[in-house]
């Protein structure tokens, strides 16, 4: 399996139960979510300290016309180009799961780092209408505060 990296920023203020970054498969493949790392930023001030979570929630359709985001960068240099998708922007959100298939909670001042490797796994099937969603889960950013967040992943 080849193993592929992405990362993004989230727009500031988001509300409540809003998705900000979603990882698709491709027709031809699925994927496994290696490791998700994410932080906050405040501008150029510090983050005001408040417990944030984010929910790992399983998609059920493509969506409507994806944006932002980024193209997938090959750990392995030698590696074929990613079939997943990572992007930030939906006009049309793919439809989510009844309930998140993972949440984490840390504050705003420090940030988290979650590795699914070994043992562990966290798999999406391949099919454009499989995916992952980031979403911002409990609280609202403040003003001038967004999620960075990268994301490892093989396929």
């Amino acid at each position: 399996m080849a193993r592929y990296s992405a990362q993004a920023k989230s727009s500031a203020a988001l509300a409540v139960d809003t998705g900000f970054a979603w990882l698709q498969s491709s027709a031809n493949n699925g994927f496994k979510l290696r490791r998700v790392t994410i932080g906050v930023v405040a501008g150029t001030s510090t983050p005001t300290s408040q417990q944030l979570t984010v929910g790992i929630n399983r998609v059920t359709t493509a969506g409507t016309t994806p944006g932002g985001g980024m193209t997938p960068n090959k750990l392995d240099p030698s590696s074929a180009a990613a079939g997943s998708t990572f992007k930030t922007t939906y006009a049309t959100p793919p439809t989510l799961t009844a309930d998140d298939a993972f949440r984490v909670s840390f504050n705003s001042q420090s940030g988290v780092d979650l590795p699914w490797e070994m043992l562990e796994e966290f798999a999406v099937a391949s099919g454009t209408a499989n995916g992952l969603v980031f979403i911002n889960r409990d609280n609202a950013l403040p003003s001038t505060h967004s999620y960075v967040i990268s994301v490892e992943f093989e396929e």
